[in-house]
């Protein structure tokens, strides 16, 4: 009996990894269709405007509160202080209210100069890049008040409810960006499309989120305690928010201003994969936040929670970066035609390895911002920016695209200095033993899978059926050499059929 605990939990846990990753791996199968034909729709310089609007979207001035709305939810539900909850919920949404609307007139204010000046857009494409990044000011509004929704079920764990209305959000966003694609419309009309759907989807999240959450009243609650203590919690949220805003936000006009937008195409589109496998990784690792905060006084199964989650993570990681790398130049023909793939083929392994390594890392960042350390995140992200920024700005007019993805490389492979840090913090010591045992198991999996892919897929004649073929064989070596090196157990093989079963 006393085994059935840690057991359930274990199940529940991954039950929830698995509702988190069908919020990505749905929308990335449709938005795998959806990417050649918006690109052969746009054409390359439109689509460059596209990525560099909707990376704006993306990262600026979207500081939500949300963080706090999950970390307190599970932390005050534990400790039977759930009469606290309201206050978190209406003061992260006034924050949220003014640092949306604040950001809305920034850009509003700055949009014509930055199409001019800063990313140096040709004339004529100028007008509607203007009108673009309008349309995007609206966007970033209206999705802060959707992120703290979304928060509010995460925090609960209810991430059932929260990847059914993710995974429809980006069905029909990718599906009407298809659809007006195939019908020719053009840049705006996309960006007016996603708007819309934000917008009706932010009503479904706080329809949802009020129903599951008792604690929340009507009747603003709000006091000076509980704001000290969302803006002292946000405050590395948003540091770092802030830097991964100027380290995207400078890459993509860097590239623009110097290389030019059919140039930044080449860049986004492998790149666009490369945070494809960092938001799956984080799909599957969203769990961590609010059981961080719940554990935060029970070291061993903390610890016991972060190995495992890395562990997962990186025998995941490694065999997407492995398999990718040693077939990019094919996957790419397939997928976006010869031209592209004969641009980005390189910059597709270069950004696959700098994502996978940042995805490895998110347990171990996701566990910082559970146990309330958000200040050691934004230091280890100020390391990522610096060594970024300087290294483009060194690299770009001798190698182009090569040195600013080399140079990103450098920068997110810069914060693996963390670890020995957030470990001997949180846990007294340096997990030695579990880095050497996984970087063996895994090192040994990764160059088999890396010769195997290579030989068969240039052994087999170009098509999407030689390079299915090539992933299964490279998976099944793969595969085949954790089990040999013991990164991967049976009783690994067992839990994850019988919660498939399940």
């Amino acid at each position: 009996m006393s085994e059935t605990p840690p057991v359930t939990a274990r199940k529940s846990t991954a039950r929830n990894a698995i509702y988190g990753f069908s919020t990505w791996i749905v929308p990335l199968c449709l938005s795998f269709i959806a990417t050649p034909i918006i690109v052969a729709s746009l054409g390359h310089s439109d689509y460059g405007i596209y990525a560099l609007v909707l990376g704006f979207i993306g990262y600026s001035f979207t500081f939500s509160f949300g963080r706090a709305i999950t970390k307190y939810i599970a932390e005050f539900r534990r400790s039977g202080e759930s009469e606290r909850i309201s206050a978190v919920v209406w003061t992260s949404l006034l924050l949220n209210l003014t640092i949306g609307s604040i950001g809305v007139i920034t850009i509003f204010a700055l949009a014509p100069w930055l199409v001019k000046s800063v990313f140096l857009i040709e004339p004529a494409a100028q007008e509607r890049s203007i009108n673009a990044f309008y349309i995007a000011a609206v966007t970033i509004f209206a999705t802060t008040l959707n992120q703290l929704s979304a928060c509010v079920l995460q925090g609960l764990h209810r991430f059932d409810l929260y990847s059914r209305i993710f995974t429809a959000s980006g069905l029909i966003t990718i599906g009407g960006n298809l659809g007006l694609a195939l019908y020719g419309h053009g840049l705006l009309e996309l960006l007016i499309w996603n708007l819309a759907v934000i917008c009706i989807f932010a009503v479904v999240y706080a329809i949802i989120a009020k129903k599951n959450l008792p604690e929340f009243t009507l009747l603003p609650v709000f006091n000076m305690p509980t704001l000290r203590m969302v803006l002292s919690y946000n405050a590395g949220v948003i540091g770092y928010q802030v830097l991964a805003n100027a380290l995207l936000l400078f890459e993509r006009g860097w590239i623009t201003n110097r290389l030019g937008t059919e140039n930044l195409t080449y860049y986004v589109i492998p790149m666009s994969l490369g945070m494809q496998l960092h938001a799956f990784t984080s799909s599957l690792v969203q769990v961590v936040f609010p059981l961080a905060s719940e554990l935060s006084n029970d070291k061993d199964r903390l610890l016991d929670l972060y190995l495992k989650a890395t562990k997962i993570i990186a025998i995941i990681v490694v065999f997407a970066v492995s398999i990718v790398g040693a077939t990019a130049p094919q996957f790419l023909t397939l997928w976006v035609g010869a031209e592209i793939a004969s641009q980005s083929a390189t910059l597709l392994q270069i950004h696959m390895t700098a994502f996978g390594i940042a995805a490895i890392l998110s347990v171990a960042w996701q566990m910082t911002e559970g146990m309330g350390r958000t200040m050691v995140n934004f230091a280890i992200f100020a390391v990522c920016l610096v060594v970024s920024i300087s290294l483009m700005l060194v690299f770009t007019s001798g190698y182009g695209n090569l040195g600013v993805a080399v140079a990103r490389f450098a920068g997110l492979a810069a914060i693996a200095f963390s670890i020995p840090i957030v470990e001997k913090m949180f846990f007294g010591k340096v997990q030695t033993a579990f880095w050497l045992r996984s970087i063996f198991g895994l090192g040994v999996a990764a160059v088999a899978t890396i010769a195997v892919g290579h030989l068969t897929v240039t052994s087999l004649p170009l098509s999407w059926i030689s390079l299915f073929v090539t992933f299964a064989v490279g998976g099944g070596v793969y595969l085949a050499l954790l089990l040999i090196t013991g990164m991967v157990s049976k009783n690994d093989l067992a839990l994850v059929k019988s919660i498939v079963k399940r």
